[in-house]
């Protein structure tokens, strides 16, 4: 059974770079920090970028309840007010968080990252549900630093 502690290898200051053509034509530049709080049952990871069009953000990742779906659960939030509960794995080395949209404008999403080898970076792809099907949203590359 997956434990938080699993997580370990996601620990650390990173910096990120997004590569998000939808959005903005150049790559954003920005940090994400993964800590664990007191007594280590808990993860912060704090995000942002240097783009005011990506929200500032705060996650709190713990351990899933038995019954819920995927192995930790993540509740974010951002500097745009908004909430949302994501479920998440990291298996073999890949992360994944994904969550179903909660009401008609709101969408489903999912991200996956692959942490090197040498734990020294993850590449990752979001992706979001719109007109009914998935589409490719952006990448972040982090480094970490």
């Amino acid at each position: 059974m997956p434990d938080i502690k699993d997580l370990e290898p996601l620990i650390g200051r990173w910096s990120q770079l997004v590569d998000a053509p939808r959005h903005v034509e150049e790559k954003v530049a920005g940090e994400m920090t993964l800590e664990w709080l007191r007594d280590e049952k808990v993860i912060l990871q704090r995000s942002i970028a240097e783009n005011p069009m990506f929200p500032e953000g705060v996650v709190l990742i713990m351990s899933a309840d038995d019954d819920a779906e995927g192995d930790f659960t993540a509740h974010y939030f951002d500097s745009r007010a908004v909430s949302r509960v994501l479920h998440m794995s990291f298996q073999a080395g890949v992360w994944k968080w994904w969550r179903h949209a909660s009401g008609p404008d709101d969408f489903d999403q999912r991200f996956e990252g692959t942490l090197s080898a040498d734990g020294k970076t993850i590449d990752s792809s979001c992706y979001l549900v719109e007109g009914g099907e998935w589409i490719h949203d952006f990448d972040v590359t982090y480094t970490r630093a």
